[in-house]
C-alpha cells in the first residue's frame, strides 16, 4: 500500500509541477507579448509625434514667408550671370540687406548655374531665422549651398543673408 501511496503522491507531484511549469511559461509568453505590443505602440506613437512635429514646423512658417523663401531660393540658385541673379532677388530684400551684400554692384561674372532648393527650415528659438538647403551645378560641378536667412516680419522681406558652400567628403 505504501508503494501505491508513494506512486500516487509522485504522480500527483509530477503532474502538479508540470502544470505549474505550463502556467508560468504561459505567463512569461503573455508578458513578453504584452511588452512587445507596448514597444510597437511606443514606436508608432514616436513616429506619429515626429510627423506631427514636422507638420507643426511647416504650419509655423506662414504662407507668405514660404512663398518668399521658395521664390528667393529658386532665383538664387538659377542664373546666367551674378548681376542678373542679384537683380532678380532684389525685390525680396530690405535696403539694408542690399547694401550689406553688394546686390547693386555688377561683378561682371557670367556663368550659368542651375540648381534647386531641397529644404526650408525655421529656427526653433529665433522664429525669424530660416535655413535653405540646396544645390547648384556650374560647369558640370555640383556643390551644396546653405543659405542662412533672417526675415523682417513687418515688411516680409529678407533682412540678412549668409551663404555657406558645403563640401562633401565622399
Amino acid at each position: 500500500m505504501k508503494n501505491y501511496y508513494f506512486f500516487f503522491l509522485s504522480c500527483f507531484c509530477l503532474f502538479g509541477l508540470t502544470s505549474c511549469g505550463w502556467i508560468f511559461s504561459e505567463e512569461k509568453t503573455e508578458v513578453s507579448l504584452i511588452s512587445k505590443e507596448k514597444m510597437i505602440q511606443a514606436e508608432s506613437s514616436s513616429k506619429e509625434s515626429k510627423r506631427n512635429q514636422e507638420d507643426k514646423t511647416e504650419c509655423n512658417i506662414s504662407e507668405e514667408i514660404q512663398y518668399l523663401l521658395k521664390n528667393f531660393g529658386r532665383k538664387w540658385v538659377n542664373y546666367t550671370d551674378i548681376y542678373e541673379r542679384n537683380q532678380s532677388v532684389k525685390n525680396y530684400l530690405t535696403d539694408r540687406c542690399i547694401k550689406e551684400n553688394g546686390i547693386d554692384n555688377d561683378p561682371h561674372v557670367q556663368y550659368k548655374t542651375i540648381g534647386r532648393i531641397h529644404t526650408i527650415t525655421q529656427d526653433v528659438i529665433q522664429s525669424d531665422q530660416y535655413l535653405l538647403f540646396g544645390e547648384e551645378t556650374t560647369n558640370e560641378m555640383t556643390r551644396f549651398v546653405l543659405l542662412q536667412i533672417k526675415v523682417d516680419q513687418e515688411v516680409q522681406k529678407i533682412d540678412k543673408i549668409k551663404i555657406y558652400y558645403v563640401r562633401s567628403a565622399y
